[in-house]
């Protein structure tokens, strides 16, 4: 057997080489290491400094917006009819949450603080139409317990937060509610119409927006500017600090024309009526009261109404109607002062001309009856006017034909639109025979006019519209346009910026004298021994020009006659009267319309004169009861 060979030793000079050779090869791996960290220190800290600082800023600093307080609104006296208060809410933002984990998060917040379902069909409702950065409010107004008890468990609930907001009030509830209107959450409507005016930044963060009224029509006054913080947060989102802060700009307050104490009154006096109260001051075109009946809650819409309220609002009744200046009735007896003025005008009549009224009218060659109420005999403009006889209207409607009626009565803001700086405002209708061709596509008959000239044929009028025909009528043809805005005011400042008055084009009537004929007329409706709303004179000293009207609903057919108790409530007639004082130096002008009423001089002129009476005397006389009857008459 051979014996084992001994390993060879390396020598001492063999052994440095290997080590030598091993720390080369180690020495430039860790170079290599370190040439790595280097250049990606340097990446890092110098050549992508920029890029990387903004990454870790939008990571750890975010810019807030912060919605600007809106404007409240008070009335001309600076009586609030719409304020703020604050509140928490607890808000959850659609970019901060898991979509996929909604309902647990949900289910997490419940058990901390009690969700209704409707606050939870609403919150998804407005999550699914929010922008991604926008905060979704989930439940409003919470308490000082809830508060507390969601605080301390906001570490476990990602993209919740507890976040102040001023919330919109009306202290008065539906009192002049189509007035003022109200404000409700920005909808994809809200958004679209926001977008098409080119107002996104305006709206940043802004979840609220006027839908009707004062609040919609005046809403770049009321609105304000959205401000921002730059505030640093930690790996949860949550605030720690507020590097740099842009408050926003508040809205200006409004202050309307309307008198609270008027209003108030005049909704008081309309009673269970549906219908119109609206008072002008004629020196100014002022609107004093703005009734539209029946009204609603705003403070309803403020946070989103319920189903269940809103079914209860839709109702045959149409609260949401804004009658003032969106209902149209047909005017009846109170234009024929205005009719009367047309044919004085346009020299068709003169203030002594008679026409004999034995009951009905003809039109020549037709066998067709246009009835009267009564048998006035002969009868010129100012008995036509003081009783109310259509026969006198029937005859001057014919002889003066449908344009030169309608042409000069437009002057007076009949069948077009006053220009009242509330938006959404009807024109009426003016009956023309290119409206009948164009609505019924049928001819225009001598009898089309006939009716015109008592105030139905194809009329259709709003209160406001003879508001301010009345108005004209007590200025001698000299107003102002109808507005709602009195004056804005910076917040935190007692400055008034009054709204410029805007005069209408004056009326051009053939002599002045026509006007004493026709205000004569009229003050003898109220204070005449034969006028029809005599009965509203007594107790007061001094005079009301004014006229009744009634208006048909359900036409009667030939031979027949009115019998209200045999009609349903909604085919009566509606009750008009309109009027101003005092007739020599007028300071209030006002329509009425009362529907289904029944009577003029019995419904409508009791009202209008408990408005016209507490106005005038500074309501220092109030009547406590009211008087109304149904079946007085026109």
């Amino acid at each position: 057997m051979k014996p084992l060979k001994k390993p060879k030793k390396h020598s001492d000079h063999a052994n440095r080489h290997i080590f030598r050779n091993r720390l080369l090869i180690g020495g430039l791996l860790i170079t290599l290491a370190f040439c790595g960290l280097f250049y990606h220190l340097f990446s890092l800290q110098i050549a992508h400094y920029d890029k990387y600082a903004t990454l870790s800023d939008s990571n750890r600093i975010k810019l807030v917006p912060l919605p600007p307080t809106r404007g409240q609104i008070f009335d001309r006296n600076g009586e609030v009819l719409a304020t703020n208060y604050p509140v928490y809410n607890i808000e959850l933002i659609k970019q901060d949450i898991d979509r996929n984990h909604l309902d647990a998060l949900l289910e997490d917040i419940h058990e901390i603080i009690p969700l209704t379902d409707d606050e939870i069909s609403q919150f998804k409702r407005q999550l699914a139409r929010s922008l991604p950065q926008d905060p979704v409010v989930l439940k409003s107004e919470l308490t000082q317990e809830e508060i507390a008890l969601l605080s301390v468990n906001l570490y476990r609930l990602n993209g919740v937060y507890i976040n102040p907001e001023m919330v919109r009030i009306y202290p008065h509830k539906e009192v002049a509610v189509h007035a003022i209107g109200y404000v409700g959450r920005i909808d994809q409507k809200d958004m679209e119409e926001i977008e098409e005016n080119h107002l996104t930044r305006e709206y940043m963060n802004i979840s609220h927006i006027g839908k009707r009224g004062s609040e919609k029509s005046f809403e770049d006054l009321l609105r304000g500017e959205a401000g921002y913080e730059k505030v640093e947060t930690n790996s949860n989102g949550r605030i720690v600090r507020v590097i740099e802060e842009h408050p926003p700009t508040p809205g200006k307050d409004i202050y309307l024309t309307i008198d609270l104490r008027l209003q108030t009154l005049a909704e008081k006096v309309l009673g269970d009526y549906n219908g119109s109260v609206v008072a002008i001051d004629p020196n100014t075109g002022d609107i004093l009261a703005f009734v539209s009946k029946p009204m609603y809650d705003p403070n309803l819409f403020v946070k989103g109404i319920s189903q269940s309220d809103y079914n209860r609002l839709h109702t045959a009744d149409s609260p949401f109607l804004n009658r003032v200046m969106q209902g149209r009735y047909p005017p009846g007896s109170v234009i024929k002062p205005q009719i009367a003025l047309a044919g004085l005008s346009n020299d068709f009549i003169t203030s002594s001309s008679t026409v004999n009224c034995n009951g009905s009218f003809q039109v020549p060659g037709n066998t067709h009856r246009f009835r009267d109420m009564g048998v006035h005999g002969p009868t010129n403009a100012h008995k036509a006017i003081e009783r109310s006889c259509d026969v006198f209207f029937y005859s001057l409607a014919y002889e003066m034909g449908i344009t030169s009626m309608t042409d000069f009565l437009t002057q007076f803001y009949l069948g077009r639109k006053t220009g009242i700086d509330l938006i959404g405002e009807s024109p009426g209708v003016l009956p023309t025979p290119a409206y009948k061709q164009r609505t019924f596509k049928q001819a225009w008959y001598a009898g089309d006019s006939v009716t015109a000239g008592i105030g139905q044929s194809f009329w259709l009028t709003t209160p406001l519209q003879l508001a301010q025909m009345v108005s004209i009528t007590a200025m001698r043809g000299e107003t102002y346009v109808p507005h709602i805005l009195h004056s804005h005011s910076h917040a935190n400042s007692d400055e008034r910026i009054t709204k410029p008055l805007e005069p209408i084009e004056p009326m051009q009537v053939s002599s002045t004298k026509h006007w004493d004929t026709i205000i004569d007329s009229m003050v003898a409706v109220v204070h005449g021994n034969r006028g029809t709303a005599r009965r509203i004179n007594k107790g007061i000293n001094y005079k009301i020009a004014g006229k009744t009207g009634t208006a048909q609903v359900k036409t009667i057919a030939q031979g027949e006659r009115y019998n209200e108790k045999a009609l349903d409530k909604r085919h009566r007639d509606h009750a008009l009267f309109t009027a101003f004082a005092p007739a020599d130096q007028p300071k209030i002008a006002i329509s009425v319309v009362v529907e289904n009423g029944g009577s003029g001089s019995g419904v409508a002129a009791p009202i209008a004169k408990e408005v016209i009476h507490a106005w005038l005397t500074d309501f220092r006389e109030v009547s406590n009861s009211l008087q109304l009857n149904e079946n007085a008459g026109e």
